[in-house]
């Protein structure tokens, strides 16, 4: 028996990698957030619909839609014989490395789950939607549907798949500037396929340091232990191209007192940490909007702090 016809969830951009943890470390930001109504049917299918700011380019076909996956998961896992249909409001502008396809799997699964009471852990509910990354960019990534399901900094890690989730210090700013730059087709994708498979274990022990910085200091609460681990052996090196002007960037930024900068998943968008207690982090956006215009670079900015998990807004 499922008592609520209807449910509302909504779910938050996020940043990932944060320089050495690639397809490990998320962060929830609390900027955008997408929402999903999912509605039991009797069709036996899942059906897409979308509004919001950026639905026009949005894929209605399930297969391909980030939701659809997910959702036609846990419908065969309930067992029952009945459809769904899911509203999406898209406000999570795609492209920028802000978690856009990752927040509407979080928020699909997360409504699917308390739709048909299935009550599934953490580990579960990340893993499910992770299915809707493989359809959105052919990869099965964890860490973005982990930033915005569970909030906060999540580890994600392990086969089976092992989620952990660190309240953010308080102090916290994050600092977003989103170069506008031409990227190719399928960016996410594209950018993947740039990182090497093999690595030497010079680069191998590096990001394994940088990655224990990063997540030791999110454990206590440590700002700039956090940005002193945010480098990246592996895949920043390869990847900083399609961002152009980003070196100039960050070594301003880091200048001007931010305590660290990387590439925002697969970018463009470029994040800064910043102890809003130490540093402006407004001002720090400002400069890193001009060095980037001194590569002749537009860009426009934001600051944000961290965001919580995704959350039921309504259920009828």
């Amino acid at each position: 028996m499922i008592p609520d016809k209807a449910v509302r969830v909504e779910a938050n951009c996020s940043t990932a990698n944060l320089g050495a943890g690639f397809d490990v470390f998320g962060l929830a930001l609390n900027k955008y957030a997408d929402r999903a109504q999912v509605r039991i049917t009797k069709t036996g299918i899942v059906r897409i619909k979308a509004l919001g700011s950026y639905s026009r380019a949005l894929p209605r076909d399930p297969k391909k839609n980030s939701a659809g996956p997910p959702a036609r998961s846990l419908l065969d896992r309930s067992g029952l014989n009945t459809g769904v249909e899911i509203i999406i409001e898209k406000n999570i502008p795609p492209g920028l490395g802000l978690g856009s396809s990752g927040a509407t799997a979080a928020a699909c699964t997360k409504a699917m789950n308390h739709l048909l009471q299935l009550e599934l852990s953490n580990d579960e509910l990340v893993r499910t939607a992770s299915l809707g990354e493989a359809a959105a960019s052919g990869s099965a990534h964890t860490d973005n549907v982990g930033a915005a399901l569970l909030g906060g900094f999540v580890i994600c890690y392990g086969n089976p798949l092992r989620t952990v989730c660190v309240k953010p210090p308080a102090k916290l700013s994050i600092v977003v500037v989103s170069p506008k730059t031409r990227l190719p087709k399928n960016k996410t994708s594209f950018a993947r396929k740039l990182v090497p498979q093999k690595i030497g274990v010079r680069q191998a022990v590096n990001n394994i340091g940088y990655a224990s910085a990063i997540a030791l200091g999110f454990a206590n609460g440590d700002i700039d232990l956090i940005g002193s681990g945010m480098e990246d052996a592996i895949a920043e090196p390869h990847r900083e191209r399609l961002v152009p002007g980003y070196k100039m960037a960050k070594k301003a930024a880091l200048a001007a007192g931010a305590s660290g900068v990387a590439i925002s998943g697969a970018g463009p968008s470029v994040v800064a940490l910043v102890d809003k207690t130490k540093q402006d982090p407004e001002r720090i956006a400002r400069v890193m909007v001009k060095e980037f215009s001194k590569s002749n670079v537009e860009s426009a900015s934001f600051v944000t702090r961290p965001a919580g998990g995704a959350r039921l807004i309504r259920s009828n």
